[in-house]
């Protein structure tokens, strides 16, 4: 009896001894226990803001995990940006990264996609120039007319320095040979609120704020070589179509998921999977179309690889404005 007790014992040793060589068991990525952030850094209510909150309330069919959106606003992204670096490399905080995450890392204010690793790319929002209907200007001809004839009355706003159109607002002043009075404000939803009150006087938006403030703010030029994909948006001339030919800013704002660098690879794997699978969704194919979003899907590395041309065309336009910190 005691050598049988004594086999069954050394037997047990052994097995712990192989299970802890072989470590602790996988868990599955990711754990449907935990919540994975999605940070927008920019406030609730903007372009970016209402395009990764139909994308998350997408992703969430296909997952058992909780996925939320975070806004954390300022500085251009910057600041939210920075809030992902700060936080674990574990594939539970997920940065909305895209062109504002090139400009405010080009103006040395986030060391921004240079530590970011990519999930997927999603699509390209064409930008466009607008007044409120209660201003007296009826095309963006007469607003340059109005600002030359009395440089730096006219304000003209954006959703904050560090980002894309921060840097398309000082081009087109540079352009313009420095006519208006350029003002950002705190995120996207700041420059709407004070454009429907009527307290700034020229603004950029996505085509999605226009959208959805169509009947209050009154399109004058859309900044992309062509015109709106969205019928209601297809009468708006292009900066092209005005003469402006020779104008080099951002034409809009891309859209995509980031997170920080050192994450595992099956937590990116499983993120690029399920941000995949909700970017083919029909319901999400449809809200891009009837947004008039331009698809620009990239995976995993070729995010990456983007970035890299993102960033080739966006420095010399921030260096031409004066902005490039590097």
């Amino acid at each position: 009896m005691g050598k049988r007790v004594l086999v069954m014992a050394m037997a047990l040793v052994v097995m712990a001894a192989v299970a802890f060589a072989a470590g602790p068991p996988e868990v599955e990525w990711p754990d449907p226990d935990q919540t994975i952030s999605i940070v927008v850094p920019f406030g609730a209510g903007g372009g970016t803001d209402l395009i990764f909150r139909e994308l998350v309330d997408e992703m969430n069919n296909h997952t058992d995990a909780t996925i939320i959106v975070d806004n954390i606003g300022g500085a251009g992204s910057a600041t939210g940006t920075n809030e992902v670096l700060n936080l674990p490399a574990d594939g539970y905080t997920v940065l909305a990264s895209g062109a504002h995450t090139v400009t405010a890392t080009l103006q040395g204010l986030t060391e921004g996609y240079r530590r970011l690793e990519g999930i997927i790319g999603l699509n390209w929002d064409p930008f466009i120039v607008a007044v409120h209907r209660s201003k007296p200007w009826e095309s963006f001809e007469e607003v340059v007319a109005a600002a030359q004839e009395d440089p730096g009355a006219i304000s003209f706003g954006n959703a904050g320095m560090g980002g894309a159109t921060g840097v398309l607002t000082v081009g087109m002043d540079i352009y313009f040979d420095n006519i208006f009075n350029v003002t950002p404000f705190d995120g996207g939803a700041d420059l709407i609120a004070t454009a429907l009150g009527g307290d700034v006087d020229l603004g950029v938006f996505s085509q999605s704020e226009i959208q959805q403030h169509r009947g209050e703010l009154r399109p004058l030029m859309i900044v992309h070589p062509q015109r709106s994909l969205i019928p209601d948006l297809a009468d708006i001339p292009t900066y092209r179509e005005l003469g402006f030919e020779g104008m080099r800013v951002p034409y809009g704002s891309f859209r995509s998921l980031s997170v920080r660098e050192g994450t595992p690879a099956e937590a990116k794997e499983a993120l690029a999977d399920i941000a995949t699978a909700a970017f083919e969704s029909q319901r999400f194919q449809d809200y891009m179309v009837r947004m008039g979003l331009l698809p620009e899907y990239h995976r995993l590395e070729a995010l990456d690889a983007y970035f890299g041309e993102l960033d080739a065309t966006f420095a010399p336009i921030l260096e031409a404005a004066g902005l490039r910190a590097d």
